[in-house]
């Protein structure tokens, strides 16, 4: 082998010349690295060539073929090269080297001392770690670092061992990079540790904590950015492995993160590093910040003051400490109870709201609105008491807090604008206020971001306002927004599209007299074809266009539907990611609007999604040899200079031919896994939507989605899962359409799905049971639960027949409702952490929330058979019903009433243990409580068969219910309304009809839950078909209120109801 050449290829290499560094790369590639000497020829130059930067680069590529020619080498010649080694890294005087070399050292271990060779390196490299020469220190330190992380296995009996040496090396009195180094080295440990079998190890590894956290602050005390950043990324790590390792000192662990966090004498990138730990802590070791006292409340308080530090030029894309907080705040909101977080935030929010200080005024709106989507059922009960402070920051005096309130009024549009339609006077005069301030100069730029925030409040709330509501301010906020249509700002365009389209679905067909003129204003917009400013607006047009058409309805858009799809299959060739998902989501709405009638349009939608998710199987390309050169050459500009290499990487991975991650960066595969969330989620509406006329696609869809219930995103699980389950309903339907039978309840099935169907169902049930018990994902557990769920009441058992599935749904949902469940579980934990947690957050009850719709789906689907299963779940349910929190007792009341009313008479052995608890339910503090508890009363009382049971307690349950009749919450008076009459209907003779009737007569027509109409008329059926003095003395009230429900809204009345009125009307005008 030619060593002077070689090294004048690994020279010409470094030289910032693409073309030479691509000519030698292909020769390095050709004529050298195949060849076992090769490896002997870069070992060579890394002990000997004069120049840092060559022996580092000769480095990377030693470590890259070690595995590959080692081996082959001659066993003559490797005791010389491991001798020299040694000998070179102590000599080499470059920092960055000896940490290159390092690597190539335990790269050879790691073949040779499981072969009993090399025998000489540990003892060596254990008296280079203990000698009194500082830079001996560094290097043995770093190698046994290195050898753990190359070969962490071999070491698995020599723990103890290790740790002795780390006890002393982490505290080493003068080196700091001997102290980082023991750290990484018991980081590399972690994975060796069985916590549950070797507490050894798991104490000694505890008692390293607070010497880590002294390197670390002794790091960041003396501005060594460098090893800070190591420092932070192994505390990172330890969130990985079990919590054991970390738990004695967690809570002190947190406790100066967030101190270090709150230090404006501390760099901003120490701060943002100690905030972003936090954030991992509250997402990994959820349960264990919720179970520190006061540590949330801390956590959300110092949290504000951070984001207080906000500044007015502060970009949304810098990693600030102020930003870092504020994720950190929506952090807290998604992972940790409401009470724990969201109560000092509200605290607090009066003090800042009226704060002399700016940030601080910004601060609060901002972080509420941040609260919003994580908390939405909390912070909705709250709205009332803010909405006036929020109202006076729209309209503060300095213009930054007014953009900071639109923010924020954005963000709690999004999840909570039905609960604002009380102050949408105030709401709108002050977007109003702000538009006018803003368009008296349009070119400033921050006038620009205050228009664009109004269009973006409106966007977010117009939905949530409510028709009526919006009709009101329509027509002037449509000729005021629609002008900024023609801004200059491609940005203003994009967002007045954006509020046009929220308008107009809104406001529905009271848009249809500025159709055609908002059209005609966009439709320049949609042809453009280059440009990222001008791709960006023509993706917001096509989303607001797609909203128009759900608005105003098929037969007014129908002039602009054809070549909108037209111009949205152009799009998807123009190489914009986000114009692609935008025009995957207008055919969504398109879809839906015309119901899948989109004439020869509906082929090109099917083929564009496939085509989307066809790229799947592109996810590792063949890579070229130029491409290779294109890797190698970054990774080698990477290496320029000692300097600019990072001691922590190796070199080899981003010279590796097999290395995903590299070619990830370069070809975007992130963005296509966004595109391919999009296109699952959009594939399962088409098909849905378009019903029978998606038959011919149905194959193909299956075969593409399938396989992303495997995907390492967890946004492709849970859409495919939602797209199979969707596409099942949809063919179940269209199969009772053809065949005209509708499914009956129980097994075995009364009614036979066609071979296909069966087929079909056991691929989605296959797929789900796949994941659904392992799933670490709650949003994609969730997913799971509403799918199953909804597929059961609308398409019956069937699917329950497929193999394992009945016992398999019974299993998981028993570990989601006791929280035992992988997703419900900090990372790494086991069950016995949940016992002694109080309170939930609303994401983490969502899964159980869903998980208990699944068992109302279940009851369903089997009738009264679904007493033996009920009989597995009542004493958990009934449990809940003594929550502490208020919306798992209205919950578990709730379910418990679905599944009487689904297994009939199936529920009589279960009515002793059912009636006390919701007795006890009726009195409730919780409104919604109390109503479920009158709704679930009456089912158990008219469909138990244990009258021995429940009769006794009739005086209690009508004692109870004549209050709720008196409370004006319509819903409850619903309720109570439904449950008189199930008790009356199951035994009239045990109700003084004569005092309670005049009273329900009073409160009819029932306003809200209409479900509760079929007992009601039911109830007067059967008293005037008795004879009933009472009801015959009402009849002249009755009457009026017969002919207000005959009438519109339709749904007020299933068909035999409106039968049984009908029969009534009849009687009484005869």
């Amino acid at each position: 082998m030619d060593q002077q050449r070689l090294v004048e290829l690994l020279q010409a290499s470094q030289i910032p010349d693409t073309q030479k560094v691509k000519a030698a790369t292909a020769e390095l590639r050709k004529k050298f690295f195949p060849h076992p000497d090769s490896l002997l020829g870069l070992l060579h130059v890394v002990v000997s060539h004069p120049e840092a930067t060559v022996r580092m680069l000769a480095a990377v590529h030693a470590l890259r073929f070690v595995d590959k020619h080692w081996e082959n080498i001659s066993e003559d010649q490797k005791p010389a090269v491991r001798a020299e080694l040694i000998q070179a890294i102590i000599r080499e005087p470059d920092a960055k080297c000896r940490h290159g070399q390092s690597r190539v050292i335990a790269a050879i271990a790691a073949l040779d001392l499981p072969n009993k060779q090399w025998d000489d390196l540990l003892p060596a490299v254990m008296q280079l770690t203990t000698s009194d020469n500082m830079v001996h220190r560094e290097v043995g330190s770093y190698i046994i670092f290195s050898l753990v992380e190359a070969n962490p296995h071999y070491f698995e009996d020599h723990l103890s061992t290790l740790f002795e040496l780390f006890a002393k090396t982490i505290r080493d009195p003068q080196s700091r990079e001997v102290r980082v180094n023991a750290m990484q080295s018991i980081s590399a440990t972690l994975m060796l540790i069985d916590c549950d079998e070797d507490e050894q190890s798991v104490n000694a590894v505890q008692e390293f904590i607070p010497a880590m956290v002294d390197v670390l602050k002794d790091a960041v005390d003396n501005g060594d950015d460098e090893r800070s950043q190591k420092s932070f990324e192994i505390f990172q790590l330890f969130l990985a492995y079990d919590s054991a390792l970390i738990s004695r000192y967690f809570k002190d662990l947190v406790q100066f993160m967030l101190d270090l966090a709150a230090n404006t004498n501390a760099e901003d990138d120490v701060r943002s590093q100690a905030l972003s730990f936090l954030a991992q802590c509250i997402r990994y070791r959820r349960m264990k910040i919720q179970g520190i006292p006061d540590m949330g409340a801390q956590l959300m308080k110092k949290c504000l003051v951070i984001l207080s530090e906000l500044s007015d030029d502060d970009d949304e894309e810098d990693a600030t400490p102020a930003r870092i907080a504020l994720s950190v705040i929506d952090q807290l909101a998604t992972d940790l109870p409401p009470r724990q977080v969201i109560v000092p935030l509200l605290d607090e929010f009066p003090s800042y709201a009226t704060s002399q200080n700016s940030g601080q005024r910004k601060a609060c709106v901002l972080a509420l609105g941040n609260c919003a989507e994580g908390a939405p059922e909390f912070v909705s009960t709250q709205i009332a008491s803010v909405m006036p402070m929020i109202l006076n920051l729209l309209k503060d005096p300095e213009q930054s807090v007014r953009h900071s309130a639109l923010l924020g009024l954005i963000r709690l549009g999004e999840e909570l604008s039905d609960c604002m339609s009380t102050h949408h006077d105030a709401i709108m005069t002050a977007l109003v206020l702000n538009l006018d301030a803003a368009s008296s100069n349009e070119s400033d730029k921050k006038n620009a971001e205050i228009i664009r925030s109004v269009c973006g409040a409106i966007d977010s709330l117009a939905e949530g306002l409510g028709s009526e509501v919006m009709a009101k301010y329509g027509e002037s906020m449509i000729h005021r927004i629609g002008a900024f249509l023609a801004h200059p700002d491609p940005k203003v365009k994009s967002s007045a599209a954006g509020a046009l389209g929220a308008i107009a679905a809104s406001i529905k067909s009271a848009f249809i007299p500025y159709l055609k003129q908002t059209m005609e204003a966009m439709s320049s917009y949609i042809m453009a074809d280059s440009g990222e400013e001008e791709l960006a607006l023509r993706s917001s047009v096509c989303d607001s266009m797609g909203r128009i058409a759900v608005g105003v309805g098929s037969q007014e858009f129908s002039p602009y539907v054809m070549p909108l799809l037209v111009a949205s299959e152009k799009a998807l060739h123009l190489g914009n990611p986000r114009l692609r998902e935008t025009t995957f989501i207008m055919w969504s709405q398109l879809a839906t609007v015309y119901e899948g009638d989109l004439g020869e349009s509906l082929a090109g939608i099917f083929k564009g999604l496939f085509d989307s998710l066809e790229l799947e199987a592109d996810h590792e390309p063949d890579i070229t040899e130029e491409q290779e050169g294109l890797i190698d050459e970054i990774a080698t500009k990477k290496s320029k200079s000692a300097e600019e290499i990072d001691d922590d990487d190796d070199g080899a991975d981003a010279m590796d031919d097999d290395d995903d991650d590299e070619w990830d960066d370069l070809v975007g595969v992130s963005a296509q896994t966004f595109e391919h969330e999009i296109a699952l989620e959009v594939l399962g509406d088409v098909i849905y939507a378009a019903k029978e006329k998606s038959t011919p696609y149905i194959e193909k869809t299956v075969e593409l989605v399938s396989p992303f219930v495997d995907n390492t995103y967890e946004g492709c699980r849970k859409n495919a899962i939602g797209t199979l389950w969707r596409t099942y309903a949809c063919v179940w339907e269209v199969m009772e359409k053809q065949t005209g039978r509708k499914w009956e309840p129980g097994l075995p099935l009364k009614v036979e799905p066609i071979s296909h169907m069966a087929k079909l169902g056991e691929i989605v049930s296959t797929a789900t049971l796949h994941i659904w018990g392992d799933e670490s994902d709650r949003d994609a557990v969730t997913e799971i639960n509403r799918s199953v769920a909804s597929t059961l009441k609308a398409c019956g058992p069937a699917i329950l027949g497929q193999k394992d599935m009945m016992e398999q749904i019974i299993t998981i949902l028993g570990t989601i409702i006791t929280r035992l469940h992988p997703c419900q579980l900090d990372l790494g934990e086991g069950d016995e952490d949940q016992e002694a947690i109080h309170g939930t957050s609303e994401w983490d009850w969502l899964v159980v929330d869903t998980a208990l719709d699944v068992l109302i789906g279940l009851a369903c689907a089997l009738g009264p058979q679904f007493a033996e299963v009920w009989k597995i779940f009542e004493k958990h349910i009934v449990k809940l019903l003594s929550s502490n929190e208020a919306i798992e007792r209205s919950t578990a009341v709730g379910v418990i009433a679905e599944c009487v009313a689904y297994m009939s008479n199936g529920v009589t052995p279960y009515t002793p243990t059912l009636l006390r608890p919701l007795l006890h339910r009726l009195s409730d503090e919780d409104k919604e409580t109390k109503s479920n508890a009158a709704y679930a009363t009456g089912q158990l009382v008219f469909h138990s068969e244990d009258a021995k049971t429940y009769l006794p307690a009739y005086n209690e349950i009508l004692g109870k219910l004549e209050p709720l009749l008196q409370i004006t919450d319509t819903r409850l008076q619903d309720n109570a309304a439904g449950c008189l009459c199930r008790m009356i209907l199951a035994h009239p003779d045990h109700v003084p009809i004569a005092d309670v009737l005049p009273a329900l007569v009073d409160l009819l027509p029932l306003k809200e839950d209409f479900e509760e109409n079929k007992p009601v008329y039911q109830c007067l059926h059967k008293l005037y078909a008795m004879s009933n003095p009472t009801v015959q003395e009402l009849s002249p009230k009755l009457l009026n209120v017969f002919q207000q429900v005959l009438g519109p809204p339709e749904e007020q009345l299933e068909e035999e109801t409106r039968q049984a009125v009908q029969e009534m009307v009849g009687f009484l005008t005869k």
